[in-house]
């Protein structure tokens, strides 16, 4: 989990007075009744979209890709996906670490069900380049197993990392001691 703000505020150097009253403009308690409305309904919302916008992003970028897998080797291949499929994977933990409040179900959810749409569409996409390979002369056929499973790795590292560095700031935090 990422740091409270009051935290991050004093290790910025900020005096104490000035942290209370920037959490009071922020977290003051008519804020909090103001904005209660919005934040039930929004956070999911924001949650569902991010979510869609992943898979159909996956999905556009697998159909985009395929004239480039029947020209490129299987290195070329396998470099770009490796690339494309980080990032893709960074936008999606960002999606996943800016939305706090979603309960740990949600976290699963989104955890599982995006890697495993972004690797059949992967496959998919793969099944289809080697389909129209076929067609033209001096084909370049990939194995779908190797390219799916490339991308599935590098579309969840930044995950893994955050998750990582999440559970390494936990257990310092645990171990430091109370000053």
């Amino acid at each position: 989990m990422p740091k409270p703000l009051h935290q991050r505020l004093r290790e910025k150097g900020w005096s104490e007075d000035e942290i209370r009253k920037t959490m009071d403009v922020l977290y003051s308690e008519d804020k909090q009744v103001k904005h209660q409305h919005f934040a039930k309904g929004a956070h999911p919302l924001l949650y569902w979209i991010g979510l869609v916008v992943a898979v159909i992003s996956n999905f556009i970028f697998a159909v985009a890709f395929i004239p480039f897998m029947m020209m490129l080797n299987s290195m070329q291949v396998y470099v770009i996906l490796a690339v494309v499929g980080y990032i893709f994977g960074a936008i999606f933990n960002v999606i996943i670490k800016d939305i706090e409040h979603i309960d740990t179900k949600h976290h699963i959810l989104a955890g599982a069900f995006i890697p495993a749409v972004a690797l059949v569409t992967i496959y998919l996409m793969t099944q289809v380049s080697n389909k129209f390979s076929t067609v033209i002369p001096d084909p370049n056929m990939h194995n779908p197993l190797i390219v799916s499973m490339i991308y599935l790795v590098t579309f969840s590292a930044p995950y893994v990392i955050y998750k990582v560095k999440d559970l390494i700031e936990e257990r310092k935090n645990k171990t430091a001691p109370a000053a």
